[in-house]
């Protein structure tokens, strides 16, 4: 017994104090510092912050979509969840979901598939401007787009969640809408004032399911200083999600291809926002239209027109997933390897080779950034 204890000091761990379980002596690993985003020299960034979309009949198969998809969204394995209403359910990473299903055929016709995908701003934004325009252009095929986000992250901080509360509230009612330099269709109904525990965090204008919603908040309080920025986030959906992504997509097709994407993005933002809710001194002229702009929402329609899609850095780099693979894996693939003889008939060194060998063909674009990142390459996907 008193061997057993010394092993077990002498590996770091001590014997429980009380039924508290065992007490680690080894230090806890160190929290992962967040790097902020490079600031854009326009002042504001760009991006599209989430697509949903349907296709029917256009593939084949699934598994045919799922290769198609992979090499945008990264690997998606099969759930046994259901999902809005598809049993057939596939995931990826941060968030990314597909559902499939067949729908019911009309006479001497074959059952059509219907494929339904997601994905996040997280993914979005890791895109290059090739990959989104490929995308963009297989979207714009889909049968519904049934969500677009278009999101404006606005460096420069020219106004305030907290600001546009106080330019906008109509008072003590909480749902009161101030309209005296507010310009919208939305009806006071759809006004949301912040929510947050000491006012000005979110600013909210639009109803729930609407075919349009924006969001002002502080985007640095939410990603721990990553984005240093305040966030105008247009939740498009319906008829609105179909219009945005088929003018961005045939704008940037009609203008000069994937290469005029960068420069067509930045105007499609801000005439996305603009198109929705605008701020002028309307005490000037009973014609909105003659009325001048507030001088900070042309600060940030104007950089945003300049703006270019966000590409962040890849989220992921050699030395984290060292890092990680170094902490949480050697235990798990070391029972994994011995048991591989008894579950899948091959030797310990067999099974991790054949692990190894289909990492490699499975691995999604944001593995082979991080290579690349790190000064390795250039990788095939499939090598």
């Amino acid at each position: 017994m008193l061997d057993d204890v010394t092993a077990l000091i002498a590996s770091g761990v001590t014997p429980p104090s009380g039924n508290t379980g065992v007490q680690f002596t080894r230090p806890l690993p160190t929290p992962r510092v967040v790097l902020p985003r490079l600031r854009p020299a326009a002042g504001v960034g760009v991006s599209v912050g989430w697509l949903s979309c349907t296709w029917v009949n256009l593939w084949p198969t699934v598994s045919a979509f799922t290769d198609w998809a992979a090499a945008f969204v990264g690997e998606l394995v099969p759930s046994g969840r259901r999902w809005r209403g598809y049993e057939s359910v596939w995931m990826g990473e941060h968030g990314v979901m597909v559902g499939a299903r067949v729908r019911p055929a009309a006479d001497g016709e074959s059952c059509p598939l219907e494929l339904h995908l997601d994905i996040p701003a997280t993914v979005l934004e890791a895109m290059t401007q090739e990959a989104l325009y490929a995308l963009l252009e297989v979207v714009c095929q889909a049968r519904n787009i049934t969500r677009c986000d278009v999101t404006l992250d606005d460096w420069m901080k020219v106004q305030t969640p907290l600001g546009l509360e106080e330019l906008t509230s109509g008072g003590p009612d909480p749902y009161a809408l101030n309209k005296e330099h507010l310009v919208t269709r939305a009806e006071q109904s759809d006004y949301r004032r912040s929510k947050g525990p000491t006012g000005g965090d979110t600013w909210y204008l639009g109803a729930t399911s609407g075919l349009a919603r924006l969001r002002v908040y502080d985007k640095a309080r939410e990603s721990a200083g990553e984005v240093d920025a305040i966030r105008w986030e247009l939740q498009l959906r319906g008829d609105r999600a179909k219009d945005a992504v088929l003018a961005l997509f045939y704008d940037s097709l009609h203008r000069g291809g994937v290469a005029a994407l960068p420069e067509v993005m930045g105007e499609w933002a801000a005439s996305q926002v603009v198109r929705f809710v605008d701020f002028r001194d309307r005490s000037q002229d009973s014609n909105v239209s003659r009325c001048d702009r507030l001088g900070w929402f042309v600060a940030l329609v104007l950089n945003a027109e300049k703006a270019r899609p966000v590409v962040v850095k890849p989220p992921l780099t050699i030395e984290r997933l060292h890092d990680y693979a170094e902490r949480a894996l050697p235990s798990l693939l070391a029972t994994l390897a011995d048991s591989a003889r008894l579950i899948a008939g091959v030797s310990p060194e067999g099974w991790l080779l054949g692990m190894l060998v289909d990492g490699r063909r499975k691995r999604s674009p944001r593995h082979l950034l991080a290579l690349s990142a790190a000064g390795i390459g250039p990788v095939d996907l499939h090598a």
